[in-house]
């Protein structure tokens, strides 16, 4: 049985070797991800030793608005094992453009610690020096040794720094968002206008006993006190992707390409063992055993699936060394020094691979123990094509309408988690149900689809649809594993349109306008002169504009805002009414009034600059800018004379071009250059862009199932041709030309690409718009139509590619060789 099982893998290498095929890229999808986890583990590892080494104990103030003062700073630094304790200062700043206008992405301020390590040139050594983060030396178009210019915090005057280095500030919370430029602490101080510390970092002995030592010296207070291990492992978590979740999201996708493989193996080893018919037979008839036999089949899956997973591993290797640019550009720059091969990656890889090719050889395996020697003396003909049992089709619908049902729990679900496992596990029930009603599932669509084929390629395209329907388990074997990559794709796609479709209504809610302009820095006594607004609403191009005044008040005695607003935005109103709005009364949003515990028809009393005042509350009101606290203007002029504007939102007629929208803007608020100036479609892009990069990566690993499922039809189509050999070669004799036989077997191959297509769509439309529906209940669903007829039009013409090697082989083989053949 050895020489007999050699002999066969020499005799079918060319058969085996699309089979090997898939199993190579499986395993190198396995081996990629594992390598890939293994680096991301080593790169986190470390940055933590790294961080632990800068800081033996980190305190970071929760809230920002109680921040760590000089006086906590002192208390530790007077513990007797501390060397050295640094505050870091953090902060808003106005960064200016060689005009002197605000860039429009400014970055934060913060004084540079021991945390800050500069990857180009050196940290500032003097107050004239700066340090940028390096997405920020991208946005400024700045490098080492050139001079920008900043607005002094206090007085507003230009202050000037040259740059002295680049840093990374990978994993530093807000740095990490927005980008940032580092100064001495004094400079920080005076740009920023920030006296308090958002967090602490301590050197000084063993990290647990000092970080005691430090929380006692800190006291109690809105604080976080770690060790600096326990700090470095927070930020790593926040470096951008975390390897935990990338991880888990690479083996998902692994294992779906290695479920895909299996299609194809499966399928090849069927066909194999249907065309050896007599070959098994007449090693039954020498003396083999089932046993045998069974075993015979399984050595050649072990040999095909263990050379190819050898070679899927030294492929996933070099994969993942590639992935590590791509990560870096994805905005997670991983050192080639962190790459990593673990001997348990090069076990399990190697296991995989082979495990799943052995596992779908297991049925063929058992088929050919089923051939009876008799079957030597027969002439070998095709296997009639099984018919769908009732009991198959019972459990394919029970399995099927178990789908619809979890989806449907996870749709009336109000969970936040259990519903998108609701709607996942009801996919793979349905799509189980969708694998038993298989054969069904190709004789119905490949019908519809071969009708038009029938009618207008007369002979070759009647002869490709009864080919593609001769055999509708084997075919529906072969859709199936190209159907799990379109529904995939599909699905992705509804998410990812629905997504984007939200994201465009989303930011309309939260920013109502095309541009909201408010004053510099977060001090809330600071105003924009109400001349800007002015100026705004005057203009021709300006279509819509509203302006919101608040100042502070105390209410019960904690210090509140009481706002006003006039212009196009008007609340909505939820309880009571705004007709006759006017001086003492007060419109309240519900969150506030449940606050207070006051409703409509109660009164707020109020201290105004130190005088008392009452309001009678006279409606409910709601809307995305609606203040909580809201009064007619004119009776806030009154309690607030001469108060400048908090916010101005301007719209402006539909197709106006930004440039020149932004333009208006910028010379209304000339007067004020470091007023910040918030583009809506600034923000849309820019979340755009985010789930365009996600969108991507996804699609990318799903295009590897794809490419499986194409090996998978070039197999069958191959393994088809040569089984038909002869009756190719009768149909050639009988008049059907190279050019005939060509399409013929072309459009058998687009059916089956094109049923794929279908039935995948479908699926990935359903639980797509599902999966979306509950990720968020507000979720503006959307069928990406265009990206749906591409992924129907690449099905095809991936059905005309998977046909090319069979094309290749049916025409160059002989006529009379291939009627001598059997």
């Amino acid at each position: 049985m050895l020489k007999l099982t050699l002999a066969g893998l020499r005799a079918h290498r060319r058969r085996l070797l699309l089979a090997a095929l898939a199993t190579l890229l499986g395993t190198a999808f396995v081996a990629g991800t594992l390598v890939l986890s293994d680096t991301l583990r080593t790169n986190t590892d470390r940055t933590v030793a790294g961080n632990a080494d800068k800081a033996d104990v980190a305190v970071v103030a929760d809230n920002q608005l109680r921040k760590l003062d000089q006086a906590a700073v002192d208390r530790v630094a007077a513990i007797a094992s501390v060397r050295q304790v640094q505050g870091l200062v953090i902060g808003d700043i106005t960064v200016l453009d060689r005009n002197g206008r605000p860039v429009r992405d400014q970055p934060m301020g913060f004084s540079v610690t021991m945390r800050t390590t500069a990857v180009q040139g050196r940290l500032p050594a003097g107050d004239g020096e700066a340090v940028l983060a390096e997405q920020t030396a991208k946005t400024l178009a700045s490098g080492v040794g050139d001079t920008i210019t900043l607005v002094d915090h206090a007085t507003g005057e230009p202050h000037s720094v040259r740059v002295s280095g680049l840093s990374s500030v990978t994993g530093q919370g807000i740095l990490a968002l927005r980008g940032g430029i580092g100064f001495t602490a004094p400079v920080a101080r005076q740009l920023t206008g920030q006296t308090g510390f958002s967090e602490m970092y301590v050197k000084g002995g063993d990290p647990q006993g000092l970080k005691a030592k430090v929380a006692a010296a800190v006291g109690s207070g809105p604080y976080e006190v770690f060790s600096g291990q326990e700090f470095a492992e927070r930020q790593a978590a926040g470096s951008g992707i975390d390897p935990v979740v990338l991880r888990s999201g690479l083996v998902m996708f692994a294992l779906i390409a290695l479920f895909v493989a299996m299609f194809v193996i499966y399928n090849t080893f069927s066909i194999l063992v249907a065309q050896r018919t007599r070959e098994l037979a007449l090693a039954r008839c020498v003396g083999a055993s089932r046993g045998q036999v069974f075993g015979g089949v399984l050595a050649e899956s072990a040999v095909v699936g263990l050379g190819a997973a050898v070679a899927g591993l030294l492929a996933g290797i070099g994969a993942g060394y590639l992935a590590l640019p791509v990560m870096s550009a994805f905005g997670t720059p991983i050192s080639p020094d962190s790459f990593t091969v673990t001997p348990t990656t090069v076990v399990l890889s190697v296991l995989a691979g082979l495990l799943a090719t052995v596992a779908a050889a297991l049925l063929p395996a058992a088929a050919a123990t089923r051939v009876p020697p008799v079957a030597a003396l027969r002439f070998q003909a095709e296997p009639r094509p099984e018919r769908l049992n009732r009991a198959r089709a019972a459990v394919a619908a029970l399995l099927c309408a178990a789908g619809v049902a979890s989806t449907a729990g996870g749709l009336a679900s109000n969970g936040k988690t259990y519903p998108l496992v609701l709607v996942a596990f009801g996919g793979l029930l349905f799509f189980a149900g969708v694998i038993l009603f298989g054969p069904v599932i190709v004789r119905v669509f490949g019908g519809m689809v071969g009708l038009p084929i029938r009618r207008t390629l007369g002979v070759p395209g009647r002869l490709a649809v009864a080919n593609a329907m001769r055999n509708p388990k084997r075919a529906a074997t072969t859709v199936l594993a190209l159907i799990i990559g379109i529904t995939l794709t599909t699905g992705v796609s509804v998410i990812t349109s629905s997504l984007e479709s939200s994201v465009g209504v989303g930011v309309g809610e939260a920013l109502p306008a095309d541009y909201v302009i408010t004053p510099p820095g977060t001090d809330s006594s600071v105003t924009l002169p109400r001349s800007i607004g002015d100026s705004l609403r005057g203009h021709d191009g300006v279509t819509e504009f509203t302006r919101v005044r608040e100042a502070p008040v105390a209410v019960k005695g904690a210090t509140s805002m009481l706002s006003t607003m006039e212009g196009a935005i008007a609340p909505g109103v939820v309880q009571g009414s705004l007709d006759g709005f006017g001086p003492g009364q007060v419109a309240l949003r519900p969150e506030r009034a449940s606050e207070l515990g006051v409703g409509v028809g109660g009164t707020v009393s109020m201290t105004v600059a130190g005088r008392p005042v009452e309001a009678k509350v006279v409606a409910l009101v709601t809307g995305n800018v609606v203040p909580r606290t809201l009064v007619v203007p004119g009776w806030f002029d009154e309690l607030f004379p001469r108060r400048g504007d908090t916010s101005l939102l301007v719209g402006f007629a539909p197709g106006t071009a930004p440039d020149a929208s932004r333009a208006v803007v910028d010379e209304a608020t000339a007067a004020v250059p470091t007023a910040k100036i918030v583009a809506t479609t600034d923000a849309k892009n820019r979340l755009e862009a985010s789930l365009n990069q996600v969108t991507a990566l996804i699609t990318g690993l799903l295009a590897l199932a794809v490419l499986i499922s194409l090996i998978g039809i070039a197999n069958t189509m191959t393994l088809s041709v040569l089984e038909r050999s002869r009756e190719s070669a009768m149909l050639r004799a009988f008049g059907l030309t190279k050019r005939h036989l060509r399409l013929m077997l072309t459009t058998e191959a687009v059916i089956f690409g094109i049923v794929g297509g279908i039935v995948g769509v479908l699926l990935g439309c359903g639980f797509g718009l599902a999966a979306a529906r509950v990720i968020n209940d507000d979720i503006v669903l959307s069928l990406p139509y265009g990206r749906i007829a591409l992924i129907l039009a690449g099905a095809a013409v991936a059905g005309v590619v998977a046909a090319l090697l069979p094309l290749r082989q049916a025409a160059k083989t002989s006529v009379v060789e291939a009627l001598a053949a059997q």
